[in-house]
């Protein structure tokens, strides 16, 4: 066999976990921007509530292209376990492309059956922002 079937999120999906995610921060009291991608790191829903700052809009889309694109949470946490030095977390940034790899914290994959369909990501919420972000990618869990 050549070819294998996948999983796919589809719009109505996406629109699910960018709710789930602007809930929870909102039930918190923070204003945020949520960025949902697929499994290629494409943007499938965006929401940026109104008194989120406006840097806050490519933080959460980078960060969420990179958690579909690395397939782990955004963070300097590597897959092994270990934390990145501020010296490896930037090598390896400029060396796989800013908009691949985040070192914040606040995406993560979106895990349906096994199998990675996204990536979401909160900016604006802090140290809430991988909560939040959480919030929304269990949603299609359920």
């Amino acid at each position: 066999m050549d070819t294998i079937a996948s999983l796919k999120m589809t719009p109505e999906g996406a629109r699910k976990v960018l709710d789930a995610a602007l809930e929870a921060s909102k039930a918190a009291g923070y204003s945020v921007s949520v960025a949902v991608c697929d499994d290629g790191g494409h943007l499938m829903a965006f929401q940026r509530t109104e008194d989120a700052e406006l840097a806050s809009i490519n933080v959460a889309l980078n960060k969420a292209r990179a958690a579909a694109l690395m397939r782990f949470p955004t963070g300097k946490l590597s897959r092994t376990g270990n934390v990145r030095s501020d010296h490896h977390a930037l090598a390896i940034t400029l060396a796989a492309g800013a908009e691949n790899v985040v070192t914040m914290e606040g995406g993560v994959p979106i895990e349906v059956e096994g199998h990675v369909v996204g990536g979401v990501a909160v900016s604006g919420a802090g140290k809430k922002d991988p909560d939040f972000a959480q919030a929304g990618a269990d949603m299609l869990k359920k």
